[in-house]
């Protein structure tokens, strides 16, 4: 009877542990997938995500190019040129770019002439279907009564 009541309470505890594995497989798997949504790490850690995404903006932004300036002779400077090695710039051909104030107001001024675009359409489209639907009011009433007689 011992071996039976051993064997009993080992197919219970396997049974036990059966479902306890299942409901621990879950858990790791609901847990895997939180862990690899990008959404869980902006909602829990907020600021480490901000650094994070300002350190790869800087790393992939390229570096600018170092100016060097150099005082050679006449003889040198010709030699140059002619090795196509020396670029001359004037400042009337250098691109000034725009800054960043006027590049808003740029923005908010289109936005401002579309939106006033769309607001003066949309009011000459009610004006039109308004002056439409008084005419076909008025078109009834205008025309004369004509009595059809009996045949």
């Amino acid at each position: 009877m011992a071996s039976d009541d051993s064997a009993e309470d080992i197919r219970r505890r396997m049974a036990e542990l059966r479902r306890e594995l299942s409901s621990d497989v879950r858990e790791v798997s609901r847990s895997a997938r939180v862990m690899t949504d990008w959404r869980f790490y902006v909602r829990r850690f907020p600021w480490a995500v901000v650094g994070v995404a300002a350190v790869a903006g800087y790393l992939l932004i390229p570096r600018r190019k170092e100016v060097q300036v150099i005082s050679p002779d006449p003889d040198a400077l010709a030699e140059m040129f002619r090795k196509e090695q020396l670029r001359v710039e004037t400042p009337a051909q250098k691109k000034e770019s725009p800054g960043v104030l006027k590049s808003l107001l740029l923005m908010g001024v289109t936005w401002a002439a579309k939106t006033g675009m769309n607001y003066m359409g949309e009011r000459v489209r009610t004006a039109a279907v308004n002056k439409a639907h008084e005419q076909s009011r008025v078109a009834p009433e205008s025309q004369p009564h004509t009595q059809r007689s009996p045949r």
